[in-house]
């Protein structure tokens, strides 16, 4: 086993490629959200949806670290204390989504028109969106005109499928209205502000009592942050499913599933464990995980990878399954939305999520001996790690028309992610790479699979 040596042996060099790079990520967050500011200027409606895309691309890093953090204090885990701290330092970002969910507030009006303002706030989003879904018939040229009082005449067809469309609005009118006491301007701040100081204090909880027990040494560090998980635990599945509700699923107000919770808590763990992979691979490469996080801990992150990403395949068709074959229109939206309106545009991004999300990493990561290959094993989670932000741009963007690559999607990812990741790599600067007064570091250094 590796005795744990002087607290400085774990913590970043000044000649190392981290020295210094929160100043960088900090210079390109600002760049970024400059530019998009510029965006937001010219074009509100696209800016919104890019911002959005990129807010909770990030969000659902930070997250997923969060759970990783309270799953190993509730499972007294020992293997992992060496690679937790990585974990802890992007959960240590979650405070900064404080400030950057102002611009998803001051866009609520383009994002939740279909329900702002209670159910006849979003009328025309609605019929733009009834139109996008396909659902206006064009007449046959074998149609007989009927004549109107009101203008030219127009076939029977026509005629009903403008009935049809009338009774449309109604239903889906009537749908938004009786979720109008939830879907409303004033709940749904008050939400927000919830999940906001939810995250910031599990956050700096469980960030303050792993860092001060490298210096104070204390086991009560550990034994509070193992009783107090649960009910972090219980906190986190609330906010997360709520939030995925109020920001991703009332982009169209009509559609529900009950499972699209655990489908972007599948995500969450998904990119979480690939970034972790990455990170630690990283900083083993320069210098200070050489011997903290070894082979075996790659194998289980591996495995871990795996089994999540088996998961979120598993959530993920079973959504699909059960909403095509219930086939009840409200919820049919969704998919249709992302394979035959929109002109078809999203049909190619829906397969490679199949392809490239599912198949590929679920062959690739299958094998005991690539988990234990760090060049391979860095290839799948890279793989997954840009089919999760291709993923979260599926569920957005779909709901502002067909796909259509924007400068804002760029910049606003670069700036979103810039300054999460200066407030992250600031942390990673300042404190150890290990967790070194915890009680079960010594086994977490001489870890070996069975």
């Amino acid at each position: 086993m590796h005795a744990v040596v002087d607290r400085s042996d774990y913590r970043i060099k000044p000649d190392s490629v981290w020295s210094g790079l929160w100043k960088k990520t900090a210079a390109l967050g600002i760049v970024g959200l400059v530019v998009s500011a510029v965006g937001l200027g010219q074009d509100p409606k696209r800016f919104a949806y890019s911002y959005l895309f990129a807010f909770f691309a990030f969000l659902t890093l930070g997250l997923g670290s969060l759970f990783f953090v309270m799953i190993q204090y509730i499972t007294k885990a020992g293997w992992s204390v060496s690679v937790r701290r990585t974990a802890e330092f992007f959960m240590s970002g979650l405070p900064i989504f404080a400030v950057l969910v102002i611009p998803v507030l001051i866009s609520m009006g383009t994002l939740y028109g279909g329900w702002l303002g209670g159910h006849e706030g979003g009328h025309e989003a609605q019929a733009a969106q009834s139109v996008s879904h396909g659902a206006v018939a064009k007449p046959s040229d074998h149609s007989h005109a009927v004549p109107t009082t009101h203008g030219p005449a127009v076939s029977l067809e026509e005629r009903n499928a403008r009935a049809v469309e009338d009774a449309k609005h109604k239903q889906h009118a009537a749908l938004v209205h009786g979720k109008a006491g939830y879907l409303n301007k004033s709940f749904f701040l008050i939400r927000v502000a919830f999940y906001a100081l939810v995250w910031i204090f599990l956050s700096m909880r469980f960030f303050r009592w792993s860092t001060e027990q490298d210096v104070t040494k204390s086991i009560a560090n550990t034994l509070k942050a193992q009783q107090f998980a649960p009910i972090g635990l219980m906190l986190f599945a609330v906010t997360l499913t709520f939030a995925g509700v109020d920001w991703l699923m009332s982009l169209e107000p009509s559609w529900y599933s009950t499972m699209f919770g655990v489908y972007l808590f599948a995500g969450s763990n998904v990119v979480t464990m690939a970034v972790l992979i990455l990170a630690t691979l990283g900083l083993r490469k320069n210098g200070p995980l050489a011997h903290a996080v070894t082979i075996e801990h790659y194998h289980d992150m591996g495995k871990l990878l795996f089994g999540w990403n088996a998961f979120w395949a598993y959530i993920a068709f079973s959504q699909f399954f059960l909403i095509w074959y219930s086939a009840i229109p409200e919820e049919l939206v969704f998919f249709h939305m992302r394979w035959t309106d929109n002109g078809g545009t999203w049909k190619g991004i829906t397969l490679a999520l199949v392809v490239m999300h599912f198949v590929v990493p679920f062959w690739l990561l299958m094998s005991r001996n690539i988990k234990r290959r760090l060049g391979l094993l860095a290839t799948g989670a890279l793989i997954l790690v840009c089919m999760h932000v291709v993923e979260i741009y599926w569920i957005v963007m779909p709901n502002l028309g067909p796909l259509h690559f924007h400068w804002l999607d760029v910049t606003c990812f670069l700036g979103v992610g810039g300054l999460y990741l200066t407030v992250v790599f600031r942390a990673m600067e300042g404190h150890s790479l290990i967790p070194i007064g915890d009680p079960r570091l010594t086994r977490a250094l001489g870890f070996e699979n069975a």
